[in-house]
Formats: structure tokens, sequence, C-alpha cells
């Protein structure tokens, strides 16, 4: 994997990949009530239910698209809250995590 990750950063600026984010929506049935990423239930559904409030992607299910190289830039989950994500199709991602006591160094590296 070294050496597919290598290439991937030396070549990510020379072809742009294509990629989709933020489209509400699923891909399951609304009959489906088994890993349907839309009805999972939390305690967000009552902030729709009580106050006709809905929050793209946070009470709500988004689908994004990408195709090899697509990147999803570092950062925190909308209000810090948990983030689920489900792999309908491709090949597997590699995903990258930072403990919260190391976020200010990340930034620091970040910014050069």
């Amino acid at each position: 994997y070294e050496e597919l990750e290598r290439k991937y950063w030396k070549n990510i600026t020379f072809i742009a990949p294509l990629y989709g984010a933020d489209v509400c929506g699923t891909v399951t049935d609304d009959t489906c009530d088994i890993w349907n990423i839309g009805r999972l239930g939390s305690i967000l559904d009552y902030v729709n239910q009580d106050y006709g409030i809905e929050i793209s992607g946070v009470n709500t299910a988004y689908l994004y698209f990408g195709s090899w190289k697509t990147t999803f830039a570092w950062h925190t989950e909308d209000m810090d809250l948990h983030s689920i994500n489900y792999l309908h199709f491709g090949e597997s991602k590699f995903w990258y995590g930072i403990p919260p006591r190391f976020m200010r160094r990340f930034e620091r590296l970040a910014e050069g």
C-alpha cells in the first residue's frame, strides 16, 4: 500500500478527480429497514419531528461520489458529531484520523 499511497500523492495534481459532495438522499429503498442510512434513528430525529428542523447531512443522509484520487478535506464533523459512512461500490477507502489531542499540531503542520 505504501507504493500506491506514494503514487497518489505524487500524481494528485496532474489529473483532477471527479467528485460530488453533499447530495441529499440515499441509494437504499425506503421500504428497507436494514442498513438504511436514511433511517438509522437517533436522538437527532426529534429535532425534525418536534421542531420541523431538517439539518441536511446531520439528521438526513448525504451521498458522496468520487473517482480515483478523490480526496475529502480533513475536517471536524458538524457540531463535533460522529459520522457513519457506507461504501456502496468500488475499492475500499483509506481513512486517516487525527486524535483530538493532536489537532492543533496537525493544523500547524498543514499551515506549513
